[in-house]
Formats: C-alpha cells, sequence, structure tokens
C-alpha cells in the first residue's frame, strides 16, 4: 500500500519536492505521449493564454469556442475543444495540435485519463488538505510544462 505524507509542518509551511513526486507517482507519462503521439503528425501550433485556469467550452452557431478568461479559441469540433481546454487548464503557453481529428480523438481520452490519475493520487495523499492540494497541484502543473515545453 502506499504511505500518506504528512502535512507540512507549521514552522516550514512548503512541502519537499521529493514529498510531491511520491504523491503523483509517475506522471512523465503525460510528455511522453505528447512526445510519441502529437509531435510525431502533423501538426500545427496554437497559442494558448499561458495562464493555469478554468477553461469552458462554448456551444455557438459555428462549432465550439474555448473560454479561458478573456481568451476564447475558435474550434471545429467537440474533440478540438476538449484538447485545447485540457491543456489551457494546465497553463501552457501554446501546444501543438495534430491535423487530423480521428487521431486527437484518441488521444484526448488518455490525456484526460492521466491528468484524472495525478489528481486523484494528489487527494488521496492529501486527504482533507485543501491548501496543500492546491499547492501540490500548482507544482505538478508546473512540471507538466516544463516536460511539455521541453517535448
Amino acid at each position: 500500500m502506499t504511505e500518506r505524507l504528512q502535512p507540512p509542518s507549521f514552522r516550514n509551511p512548503k512541502i519537499s519536492h521529493r514529498e510531491i513526486l511520491q504523491a503523483t507517482v509517475r506522471f512523465s507519462g503525460f510528455a511522453d505521449l505528447y512526445r510519441e503521439k502529437v509531435l510525431t503528425q502533423q501538426t500545427r501550433t496554437i497559442r494558448l493564454l499561458g495562464t493555469k485556469c478554468s477553461a469552458k467550452i462554448l456551444h455557438t452557431l459555428l462549432g465550439f469556442e474555448v473560454q479561458a478568461r478573456y481568451k476564447r479559441i475558435q474550434c471545429p469540433d467537440m474533440v478540438t475543444a476538449r484538447y485545447i481546454r485540457l491543456f489551457s487548464e494546465l497553463g501552457c503557453h501554446s501546444i501543438k495540435l495534430p491535423y487530423d481529428p480521428t487521431r486527437t480523438a484518441q488521444l484526448i481520452p488518455e490525456f484526460e485519463a492521466m491528468l484524472e490519475r495525478i489528481a486523484d493520487r494528489i487527494r488521496a495523499q492529501f486527504p482533507g488538505d485543501r491548501s496543500t492540494q492546491r499547492y501540490v497541484f500548482q507544482k505538478v502543473y508546473a512540471i507538466l510544462r516544463r516536460q511539455l515545453r521541453a517535448a
């Protein structure tokens, strides 16, 4: 079984990066999947807001839009909108989007499942302590953004 980490002490309110990495098991698979499945195809670059925020998908007459704060990105279909929303919520500055929406449709459930596993693991390691969970989420997402940029 996994052992639970103790919440940070009052003397040192931050937890160590080693504990954060332990809490998320192996999240480098996210960047590996991006590198192996997305970057090996023909892609186009999509510029995003670049800050971690919640994004929502809006249904319009011409398709879909992803709205992250003040920025709206037009999307032809729901799969593309889900893909852009996922990376907007991570806080990426720009991403590569495959031209073929059928390939994007195959990838998006894998990306969403990986992020959900990371979130479940963090919530399990730090139950009931929302501030620590938020701190760990910020650090993990920063590491993921760094790995995606390096890819």
